[in-house]
């Protein structure tokens, strides 16, 4: 039985503590062992009025839903009047939850009856001297009779479907967005359009994890890790609707990394809201910032400069200032917290992080200064910044020189009994196993001569989802790793061959792999039935990627097909149109995802196998794809992409490589890092140059090879 306790106030409720110690141990007798208990959840609320809730709810396949109302008033503390209200406060409940379920058609048996039954019991251990007034509602004052109504109430087994259904509800997955509806006909059932309109008929519900992660709300520290696809922003996005509804006067921050994630966010949060009250959330109270920010748009960095009477860094003196430019953000919040000798005034009550993974230590610093009682919820990926997935140390993370402690998680847990401070969200409902096996190979660099990351143990591997088949991550083993369908169960897998999931393209020119992506986009469209905003093209090369959208999109919108080029929008805030394709850059991609994904331009990375920054970009573009990948490049077929990847498809579904010395490959990621910066400056040069002279990259290579220059 899984057991939903979201406050902490439940530790000093002993009547609650009881039951559900009671229903854990009685889970077997009772047929209880694929129920879920909430407890003070769900959350109903009109407008105006209290917030309302049940002491439980118990879902059960067995059972269908029971509203347990519990009062610890004994026969001295309670009148006649006081306990109409109470059966009114519990038939209340049930209207609630009848309304709404109602609502659902896999639910509904006609116009005023539901397919599953909703019984109601108040329970009151302290008081024997009230009965139920309605046949429809009971009265127990102990356990014994409690079990004993519970096993009556046993009925013929919910499908999944329905149950599924009410879970949608009760947990507002139903809120979920889901794309336009799709004009499938019969006989294109088995196009991407119609396979993907399968994947989007089912019913969205969380899995425990994510039911841990959604409904644990802490007075403290909590984080949630995950890979790309688990999750995390829905998670961060219902947390801020609940906490909202419960505590309409806090103050609430949700940041993030990519400015395109701030129109989702909103969107989800709003959804969220709005299956438990009919209006929409005080944003007055609901802050959802970028980062950085500026004076045209809000931000946490330059609101907490404001707030706290210090001039803000303008990005080109932070540029100068800063050791190098992935150090930029790191300089300005440090900068801040200097200047103000690391007294921020605290303005929020939670704060949620998103994208955690990108952000520097001196942003979680000041975020945590931000709230009260470090009730701050971080989320990461810890795959998808390449650079850096040893696991995360709270202890040293939190750390500064303005005397704030580190944060020990581990120790913290001992103080929330049935909560979890540290969540890890294994499954990937996102990207298929297909491309997240190659992303991982080709990320970490494991059909490389040089194994550029890899994870620290078995442990590592088995909390991202992996199954290691052979070896035990010991230095020198031969290891092979997998992926079980189960934490990747996407129906794309279930339908489509690899090849057909995957695909690469090996061009001769500029002019070959623009024609074939219009002709496979074209092909996408009108015969396999996505939707434009289904498709993203992904440009790993950043110098050329406006060329290339330029050149790309009069071709396509000669095929009535239209774009949507992220890299012209200045505010950067809405990534997907509607009927449009989407063009971007990887940094303006993550955190966005699609049906089909076209990373484009591989030959702009094609010898720099050693480079790690180039491995986090291809992990994060392939990790982008909901469905399928489609991989193009100038002259790649020797490139290093190219050949992993065939490598890579040919030992699907394992992952076979011989592990590397853990501490080996750290130290070489800094000779390697250290090389590839002297590098980049010699590149950045050489550009330069090259832009004075007025040529380009092929013109250059052209004029070199007249001369007699061949590398």
């Amino acid at each position: 039985m899984e057991v939903m306790i979201p406050l902490a106030k439940f530790d000093e409720d002993y009547i609650a503590k009881e039951i559900v110690d009671n229903f854990k141990e009685m889970s077997d007798e009772l047929n209880l062992k694929e129920a879920t208990l909430y407890h003070e959840f769900p959350l109903f609320k009109e407008v105006g009025q209290e917030i309302e809730y049940p002491s439980f709810l118990l879902i059960s396949p067995n059972h269908g839903l029971i509203v347990i109302q519990t009062d610890m008033r004994s026969n001295r503390t309670i009148n006649d009047e006081e306990f109409v209200k109470l059966e009114q406060h519990t038939e209340q409940i049930f209207t609630y939850l009848f309304t709404r379920l109602l609502k659902v058609p896999e639910l509904r048996a006609k116009r005023n009856a539901l397919l599953v039954e909703i019984n109601t019991i108040i329970y009151m251990p302290e008081c024997s001297n009230f009965s139920a007034t309605d046949d429809d509602m009971k009265v127990l004052h102990n356990l014994k009779d409690l079990n004993s109504e519970i096993q009556n109430l046993e009925q013929k087994a919910l499908s999944k479907e329905r149950l599924d259904a009410i879970f949608s509800i009760v947990e507002a997955t139903k809120a979920i967005p889901k794309p336009n509806e799709r004009n499938i006909e019969q006989s294109e059932t088995n196009t991407k359009g119609g396979i993907l309109e399968k994947l989007e008929k089912n019913i969205a519900v969380y899995d425990t994890k994510q039911k841990i992660a959604v409904f644990s709300q802490i007075e403290g520290p909590q984080r949630i890790r995950g890979m790309a696809g688990s999750g995390k922003t829905i998670i961060l996005a219902m947390k801020a609707a609940i906490l909202h509804l419960r505590n309409p006067d806090f103050n609430i921050l949700y940041t993030f990394y990519t400015k395109s994630l701030y129109d989702q966010v909103k969107q989800l949060i709003t959804r969220f809201y709005r299956m438990y009250e009919d209006s929409d959330p005080n944003w007055e109270k609901i802050h959802i910032r970028h980062a950085w920010g500026g004076a045209n748009l809000p931000g946490v960095y330059y609101e907490a400069c404001v707030d706290n009477g210090v001039s803000t860094v303008q990005f080109k003196e932070a540029q100068k200032n800063a050791k190098n430019s992935n150090d930029v953000f790191n300089y300005v919040c440090k900068d801040l917290l200097d200047k103000v000798q690391g007294n921020i005034d605290r303005k929020y009550d939670f704060v949620l992080m998103d994208e955690g993974q990108d952000f520097p230590a001196s942003f979680y610093w000041l975020c945590r200064k931000l709230t009260r009682d470090d009730c701050l919820v971080w989320a990461y990926d810890e795959l998808q910044n390449i650079l850096d997935i040893e696991l995360q140390e709270t202890k040293t993370l939190f750390e500064n020189k303005y005397g704030d402690q580190g944060i020990d998680l581990e120790e913290l847990q001992n103080k929330y009994h049935e909560k979890h401070n540290d969540v890890v969200l294994y499954k990937s409902y996102r990207t298929p196993k297909e491309i997240l096996l190659l992303a991982t190979a080709i990320g970490f660099g494991l059909y490389n001569k040089n194994i550029l990351q890899i994870l620290e143990n078995k442990e590592h591997w088995m909390d991202l989802g992996y199954t290691i088949e052979s070896g035990n991550c010991q230095m020198g083993e031969q290891t092979i790793i997998t992926r079980p369908n189960e934490h990747s169960p996407s129906i794309i897998s279930k339908t489509q061959d690899i090849s057909e999931i995957i695909k690469i393209f090996s061009a001769d020119s500029m002019s070959e792999e623009i024609s074939k992506l219009c002709t496979w986009i074209y092909e996408d469209i009108f015969e396999q039935k996505l939707l434009p905003e289904d498709i993203m093209i992904i440009s790993l090369d950043d110098r050329y990627a406006r060329r290339y959208f330029e050149e790309l999109e009069p071709l396509l919108a000669n095929k009535n097909i239209f774009s949507q080029n992220v890299l012209n929008s200045y505010k950067g805030d809405t990534f997907v149109l509607k009927d449009r394709v989407t063009m971007t850059t990887v940094y303006r991609a993550k955190g966005n995802e699609a049906a089909m994904v076209y990373v484009i331009g591989a030959d702009s990375v094609g010898r720099q196998e050693d480079d790690i920054l180039t491995r986090n970009k291809l992990f994060t573009s392939f990790t982008r794809s909901k469905g399928w990948l489609r991989i193009t490049g100038i002259g790649i077929k020797e490139e290093f992409v190219y050949r992993e990847y065939d490598r890579i498809i040919q030992d699907y579904p394992y992952l076979k490589f011989e592990y590397p010395d853990y501490d080996a490959t750290k130290t070489l990621r800094r000779e390697l890092s250290t090389i590839n910066k002297k590098r980049n400056t010699q590149v950045e040069a050489l550009q330069k140059k090259l832009d004075e002279l007025g040529l380009d990259n092929s013109e250059a290579i052209e004029l070199l090879k007249e001369n007699g220059v061949e590398k």
